[in-house]
């Protein structure tokens, strides 16, 4: 970073400037009216765009982030003069048909963010969209479109607005699965012992089953718990044994579910393990702090549980059991 950006992110850090202010002083012409007439947008829809960092602001719709706006320099292959709209599609992406039926395809494909190496995070990735296979895509998958001009304004607002009607829950109210409707559910009750199949226990499990979703079980590479073990299993011992009828996986705030699950049940730690229900995909859509249950279909009295998560990497915010009433 240079002297001269380094002295200005400083002084936005004690500033946090409106986007507003810094279009006036750095756009002119028709990208200051494209860029104003975008936040006015924004507005109408409810979307706030707090500063975020040198020269960008994020988009969020009720706490969500949906993307940024930046502004001028500082940021890779950025000019002083332009402005540019990074619309995350990591949700979107699961929405193809409704994308199809705004006749967006074309647009979303030819906008995807590739790779510049702007962070550790490099190279990007491979991503599908509608069949077709993107090489090197950033790692937050999304697009980032220079200097739109009001037909392409007129895209980006579709494409966020299919994303606003998209149903997620919070941290402070995550949806519930309505297949749990009538079942009592006991997971943040009854569990007196959780740890791994060696008999270890750590924060980061016990976060399954502490009854909030603003924290997660993480798997991955990274933060405190880093692990390159894609299978994790988690035993849980409850104080008696019960016959449970169906659990549930919520999601966190991002949309990193596992690849593929199995939960057993055993009547003593050094028992036989019994298969009790297997996935091999989390259900599409997945948003986040949302719960997807599923059914037990051969349940018995067991005191012991195991579940085994894999992925490479991928949150759950909280594991929830339920039995009948």
């Amino acid at each position: 970073m240079s002297e001269k950006n380094e002295s200005l992110a400083k002084q936005q850090a004690k500033t946090k400037p409106k986007a507003e202010d810094i279009i006036a002083s750095n756009l002119t012409g028709g990208e200051r009216q494209n860029a104003l007439a975008f936040l006015e947008y924004c507005k109408v829809k409810k979307i706030s765009y707090p500063w975020s960092s040198t020269n960008r602001w994020n988009m969020k719709a009720k706490g969500k982030s949906i993307g940024w706006i930046d502004i001028g320099g500082e940021r890779k292959g950025n000019a002083d003069s332009s402005w540019y709209i990074d619309v995350d599609m990591r949700e979107l992406r699961q929405y193809e048909d409704a994308i199809e039926n705004e006749g967006l395809i074309d647009f979303v494909k030819k906008h995807l963010k590739i790779c510049i190496g702007c962070a550790s995070c490099a190279p990007g990735g491979n991503v599908t969209f509608f069949g077709e296979e993107f090489q090197n895509v950033c790692y937050g998958v999304s697009l980032y479109i220079c200097n739109p001009d009001a037909s392409t304004i007129e895209n980006i607002q579709k494409l966020i607005n299919i994303r606003l009607t998209i149903p997620r829950g919070t941290a402070a109210r995550p949806l519930y699965d309505s297949a749990t409707d009538g079942l009592a559910r006991i997971d943040n009750k009854r569990i007196s012992e959780i740890s791994d199949m060696e008999g270890n226990t750590n924060e980061n499990m016990c976060l399954l089953f502490d009854g909030k979703y603003d924290k997660y079980y993480y798997a991955g590479p990274y933060g405190e718990f880093k692990s390159d073990k894609t299978s994790h299993n988690i035993i849980f011992k409850l104080d008696e044994p019960v016959e449970l009828a169906m659990y549930g996986l919520v999601t966190s705030m991002r949309t990193d579910a596992p690849r593929k699950w199995t939960l057993y049940g055993a009547v003593s730690m050094n028992g036989s393990w019994e298969k009790l229900d297997e996935h091999d995909e989390f259900p599409r859509p997945i948003t986040s702090y949302t719960e997807k249950a599923f059914k037990i279909s051969t349940p018995a009295p067991y005191q012991y549980y195991r579940i085994n998560l894999e992925g490479w990497t991928f949150m759950v915010s909280q594991l929830h059991l339920y039995c009948k009433v």
